[in-house]
């Protein structure tokens, strides 16, 4: 029985892909805030939202990646060949890409004809002012050109991402000015290296290095997001955090993609990609608030997974005495009675009970909130186990008990009960995920601090990360509650083991 629950739990994992899958779907056809028509926001900003939520990227597949030079590429054609609005754009772009642009827009000068090819060099003016360069020469279209081609064939050999890895494994180590300047005089190149060497500040070293190495991206990137000497830990992390952000949204806009990178940007650089890898290397992601998911999850999870499982406990504790009841005093006015009652508590709302307790309650704490969404909760495995109770004496073994001589106690809990319970055990494995809604409301009436708030938050601005981490964290119980159940089955009744042993190696 073991080794079935060891098999089972090995395939948790194609089964959270899949349902990850089907809900990012589901999700990519809810209408996203920044598409507003009313929101507030000029067209450039709109578009800058969109993209940092992904919305600018297939959902699945994206056979359109575009890196560095294809930017680089687009942004030279449109200095050259484009109107003055696309010119404007091109040159802005261009001083965006900065450093990383130069080893795709340099070496192609001498491809261009002497007007345009003065155009592109002095679009180039913000870029080399921001790696210390002479503004003067930049700014003279009769001497950028040479100026740029001078500058290349001097320090074409320094744009190696080899070197700049070294440089920035340099700083990191034994820090220094100079160091910093080295990286610095190479723009936006050293994104790659620098951000992917950023790491989460936990003691004074680790501060230093995640400091100096921030410093160096906002200053090739204009972004003044920086930490300061007095900040604390947490301070210096919200900031890291911030960058790592930054560099998931703008990565492909500063690196070039080549062979294996190229195939795996068809998959990555899609909405599902982006948010399956912060998934796996952010915490299951950053929520629209900027915290990892799995920090909120485990701040909150505790409360809502007290009300469904205690509920569920107190639900079915008094469900099995009830069904024993029906069973015991069938066609019987006490068994219409009882069934009446539990239907009623089925029927009402949750939000019903909810109400009135928290108007009612004078404490705090858990136990009313789990009272109150057991109560909706009751009817079902009481009338399962009615029914199962009830079949149970039919059976041959019980009377053949009772013909023997077996008390009608002895007959119901040795030989009915254990038969009649397992319906019941299979309904509650299929509860958890039916009483997480009746949870968020009671956690909205109660006002508790659990993961029904931040759901409905997330909703409303269409925070995926939160959403998907919600879905795959029912799902994974789910799934682990159809392996309890297996387990139980065969406390239940040790006959059954062989035979689900022999259903799941089929399946």
């Amino acid at each position: 029985m073991l080794r079935l629950a060891l098999r089972r739990l090995l395939l948790i994992l194609p089964t959270l892909i899949g349902v990850s899958l089907v809900t990012f779907l589901f999700l990519s056809y809810v209408p996203d805030p920044t598409d507003d028509p009313s929101l507030p926001v000029t067209p450039s900003e709109r578009a800058r939202l969109r993209r940092e939520r992904f919305l600018d990227l297939p959902t699945f597949i994206n056979f359109g990646t575009r890196d560095v030079r294809a930017r680089a590429g687009d942004a030279m054609h449109a200095i050259v060949e484009g109107d003055a609005e696309q010119k404007a754009r091109g040159r802005a772009e261009l001083a965006r890409l900065g450093g990383a642009a130069l080893p795709h827009v340099l070496p192609a000068l001498d491809t261009l004809a002497v007007g345009p090819r003065a155009e592109v060099a002095l679009a180039l003016a913000p870029v080399g002012e921001r790696m210390g360069l002479s503004g003067e020469r930049l700014s003279d279209p009769a001497r950028a050109v040479a100026f740029w081609t001078r500058f290349w064939d001097d320090r074409g050999i320094e744009f190696r991402r080899a070197s700049v890895r070294s440089a920035v494994r340099r700083l990191a180590r034994y820090g220094s000015a100079s160091r910093a300047a080295e990286l610095r005089d190479l723009d936006t190149f050293v994104l790659e290296d620098v951000l992917g060497a950023l790491e989460r500040p936990s003691d004074a070293a680790s501060f230093e290095r995640a400091r100096a190495l921030v410093d160096i991206a906002a200053h090739v990137t204009g972004r003044e997001d920086r930490i300061s000497p007095g900040d604390d830990y947490e301070t210096a992390l919200a900031c890291v955090e911030r960058w790592a952000s930054f560099w998931m949204v703008y990565k492909n806009d500063f690196v070039t993609l080549d062979g294996p990178s190229r195939f795996a940007a068809i998959v990555l650089e899609t909405r599902y990609g982006k948010w399956a890898l912060g998934a796996v290397t952010r915490r299951l992601g950053v929520g629209i608030d900027g915290v990892p998911v799995l920090d909120g999850i485990f701040r909150r999870a505790p409360v809502t997974l007290t009300l469904v499982f205690g509920a569920i406990a107190l639900a079915y504790a008094a469900a099995v005495p009830i069904g024993l009841l029906g069973a015991a005093s069938r066609g019987r006015r006490r068994d219409g009675i009882t069934a009446a009652i539990v239907l009623v508590l089925y029927a009402i709302p949750t939000a019903f009970f909810a109400i009135l307790a928290a108007r009612a309650s004078v404490g705090g704490g858990l136990f009313l909130p789990t009272v109150v969404l057991a109560l909706g909760l009751v009817a079902a495995p009481a009338r399962q186990a009615r029914v199962g109770l009830a079949s149970a004496f039919e059976q041959d073994h019980v009377r053949a008990s009772l013909a023997r001589g077996a008390s009608r106690a002895r007959a119901l809990f040795v030989h009915a009960l254990p038969s009649a319970l397992l319906p019941v055990v299979t309904l509650a494995t299929l509860e958890a995920p039916m009483a997480l809604g009746g949870a968020f409301v009671v956690e909205r009436v109660f006002a508790l601090e659990g993961l029904g708030a931040a759901t409905i938050v997330a909703v409303q601005s269409r925070d995926t990360s939160w959403l998907m981490a919600v879905s795959i964290f029912t799902a994974a119980t789910a799934t682990l509650g159809v392996i309890l159940t297996d387990l139980v089955y065969t406390r239940l009744d040790p006959r059954l083991a062989q035979s689900i042993l022999r259903q799941r190696s089929r399946a």
